[in-house]
């Protein structure tokens, strides 16, 4: 019996038994928007924020975290100077008003975030004009420049995607940004057209009237007008830099199954995004438009109307050849969640073969490590380092590999070094390294994310005296900025007790 049991140990996947699998994206969100998590509330001092900024990093790189999502954009305004929008009034306490001293948050962020081999992804919030129709606007603001772009709704301003140069204006502002910053992706949330609220109206009956189609329903243009804003900003995207990642994060509920919807997910009630945002993402991700989707499956496992297992297995048969992470709510540990729902979710999450990571809203629940979860992560779940998947479709050449593998012992102290390797054929240099430390008759060791000890762009490392010990070896391999993996360089083995 015992070694069946150890049989069955051997087949379980390597996330189940270590601290996470070698390729996945761990993302974490950074709300600006109200200043939910930077900078913190009336914080107006660029080097307070610059040092806010800093320590958030450095705790989410401790974490294990490999990508982060900021919110660039809350309500056409930005945290950017490189751009046509107003200054955010949450990064300077008035609409308009750059920072002081000055500085581009934007350009900053991107730098602090690579340097510690952290993707950036620009996050922008898609419809929404103005928080209040009450707020104090620059002039510069979208709803002074052009309020015929606009609809009223729950008190705010949003934008009228209906009109085709609203449109055009919104994938501008993504080429500018794609143009302008070393941004790894563009990410947008699940505001298309508004929640519904009780008691109101989206008066857009004059614009449908213009600009629909025959036989077209006012839902239908709806949607139509999300999918051609959708594939617009993809398409602008691909012209300008086509490395750059696109990604939404949808609500997490796309239609209902019942026998005219089929192919829905197994839920019967609640709010739908087809129906109801008009975000029809079965189609985004059919047609290729976006590189993954991030659904927000912010419902426990044992919610009655939508538990989250169920939603999660949907969505991974829904992917159509591209990844899913998980969107997960860490914000429930401020009221009825104990960590162990996240870590369940996480375990669900992993065991899906086409979602690839999750992210988490937001920050700060992480930065402050509310009912011990971010421990949790830290010293299990995220214990090894984690590699970002790659995106075949986007870039499938690997850089050549690092040569000139040397381990050598100085005094007490053991160094490995390298050289990297020639420029591969689409020309793109290596943009980081890996280490691993294999032990000699392991299987498939490169596969192991627990044997990785170093992830960065320096070609020399030191080695800490725990990994020194005979029988065991060190390989290095290139990754590229969209994370394709060279070939290894040659195996460096530490041979003979004599040598340490």
């Amino acid at each position: 019996m015992r070694h069946l049991f150890l049989f069955f140990l051997f087949l379980l996947p390597l996330s189940l038994l270590a601290g996470g699998p070698k390729r996945e994206l761990r993302g974490i969100w950074v709300a600006t928007v109200s200043n939910i998590d930077w900078p913190s509330p009336r914080n107006y001092n660029a080097f307070k924020q610059k040092e806010e900024f800093i320590d958030l990093l450095n705790s989410h790189q401790k974490t294990g975290f490999n990508a982060i999502f900021v919110q660039v954009r809350t309500a056409a305004d930005a945290f950017y100077a490189k751009g046509p929008e107003p200054w955010s009034t949450f990064l300077s306490g008035l609409q308009g008003q750059a920072p002081k001293p000055y500085y581009d948050p934007l350009e900053f962020m991107i730098q602090e975030s690579h340097e510690r081999g952290i993707e950036f992804h620009a996050w922008l919030n898609l419809n929404r004009a103005d928080i209040s129709t009450k707020s104090l606007l620059d002039a510069k603001h979208v709803v002074r420049q052009h309020p015929e772009w606009l609809l009223t709704y729950n008190g705010q301003h949003i934008l009228n995607f209906g009109i085709p140069q609203v449109r055009q204006y919104i994938a501008n502002l993504v080429k500018n940004l794609v143009e302008q910053y070393d941004i790894d992706g563009i990410h947008f949330d699940d505001y298309f057209y508004p929640y519904p609220i009780a008691n109101q109206v989206l008066r857009d009956q004059d614009t449908y009237e213009k600009y629909h189609l025959p036989e077209e329903t006012l839902a239908d243009w709806r949607r139509r007008n999300v999918n051609e804003l959708i594939q617009d900003i993809s398409l602008t995207i691909k012209q300008t830099k086509p490395k750059v990642k696109f990604g939404i994060s949808p609500f997490g509920i796309w239609r209902h199954q019942t026998e005219a919807i089929p192919d829905g997910s197994p839920t019967r009630k609640g709010l739908q995004s087809y129906d109801d945002l008009f975000a029809d993402t079965e189609k985004w991700m059919r047609e290729g438009w976006v590189d993954y989707l991030a659904p927000q499956l912010y419902w426990g496992t044992t919610h009655k109307v939508a538990p989250f297992e169920p939603l999660a297995k949907w969505w991974s048969a829904h992917n159509y050849g591209r990844p899913i992470y998980i969107g997960h709510a860490a914000y429930h540990l401020n009221d009825q969640w104990a960590p162990a729902e996240l870590e369940k979710q996480l375990g669900i999450s992993r065991g899906l073969s086409n979602v690839q990571g999750s992210i988490y809203f937001s920050s700060n629940l992480l930065i402050r490590n509310v009912k011990g979860f971010r421990d949790s992560l830290r010293n299990s779940h995220f214990s090894s380092i984690a590699l970002v998947p790659p995106m075949l479709w986007k870039d499938s050449i690997a850089p050549t590999a690092p040569h000139t593998v040397v381990l050598a012992k100085k005094g007490t102290e053991w160094t490995l070094s390298w050289k990297p390797g020639e420029p591969s054929t689409d020309q793109d240099p290596a943009d980081y390294y890996v280490v691993y430390r294999i032990k000699k008759g392991e299987f498939d060791p490169l596969e192991n994310a627990d044997n990785i000890i170093y992830k960065g762009k320096l070609t020399q490392i030191s080695l800490e005296n725990q990994y020194i010990k005979t029988g065991y070896g060190f390989v290095v391999t290139a990754f590229d900025r969209l994370h394709n993996e060279s070939l290894p360089g040659t195996v460096q083995w530490l041979i003979s007790k004599k040598t340490e």
